[in-house]
């Protein structure tokens, strides 16, 4: 394939787990926010190349896996309908895996993951359903009862509705903190992931978000590993600047 000459150096730069974030795939008249839509054409691209030149498994692989494994997972936040009509013949027709984050509120919702299209999903073998949060609120910002109550509510109605444990959540916004990333195991969840907040411990493990602005080498670059590991250290870097300069100011954008 010849795209993939040049792409060559990406893949054997760095042999790190790389964890990518989706989040729609589709081709909306305008952006979606934040830039988060990702045509079929582009993310059938991305996936030739991941199964050409990386082991793309199960999530849950990357909480044991070497780090010089150059293994990559991906991930698909919120619960779009089109994560079941486009995303999942095309990680069919290369036989990826996926960790659908579903936010339990927008069940149901235009747009969204039915009840149905979720027991669907929770039943395919490439499959793996994770909780999202009940309201995709911003977990910061909330007083601990609140948290709790959407780690724990969330994750029941998962469960109620695909009758599957929900061990795996990732934070809405990608944003956490210390003390709700202990309040996430204390509330039974196995792991949890972030984007490029918290402390990348075992319940805010970071991950590289993907959007309709990475073509094939900017694509290569993010599930190499380098991109993930220098971007986090600028975000912390940036965020510290800008709590010393106004401690109030605070973001709950994704940063791609």
């Amino acid at each position: 394939m010849r795209e993939s000459r040049p792409l060559k150096p990406f893949a054997h730069f760095i042999h790190m787990n790389s964890v990518l974030v989706y989040h729609s795939i589709s081709t909306p008249p305008e952006p979606m926010p934040g830039e988060i839509d990702i045509s079929p054409q582009r993310f059938l691209q991305q996936l030739r190349w991941l199964s050409r030149w990386r082991r793309v498994v199960p999530l849950v692989d990357t909480l044991r896996a070497r780090k010089s494994s150059r293994q990559v997972a991906i991930t698909f936040d919120d619960g779009y309908r089109d994560n079941l009509t486009v995303a999942l013949p095309l990680l069919e027709k290369f036989q990826v895996p996926m960790t659908l984050f579903v936010t339990a509120g927008f069940v149901d919702r235009d747009g969204y993951l039915s009840e149905e299209d979720l027991r669907e999903l929770s039943r395919h073998p490439l499959i793996t359903i994770g909780a999202h949060g009940l309201w995709h609120r911003d977990f910061n910002c909330l007083e601990l009862d609140d948290a709790r109550f959407e780690l724990i509510e969330s994750r029941r109605l998962l469960e109620d509705i695909t009758g599957q444990r929900v061990e795996l959540m990732a934070w809405p916004f990608g944003e956490c903190n210390p003390d709700v990333e202990r309040l996430s195991a204390e509330c039974g969840y196995r792991a949890a992931w972030s984007v490029w907040k918290g402390t990348n411990s075992e319940h805010s493990l970071r991950r590289v978000p993907l959007g309709r602005r990475d073509n094939l080498i900017r694509f290569a670059a993010k599930a190499s590993g380098v991109y993930g590991l220098t971007k986090s250290k600028w975000h912390r870097f940036r965020d510290a600047r800008e709590r010393k300069a106004s401690p109030a100011n605070s973001s709950i954008e994704i940063r791609v």
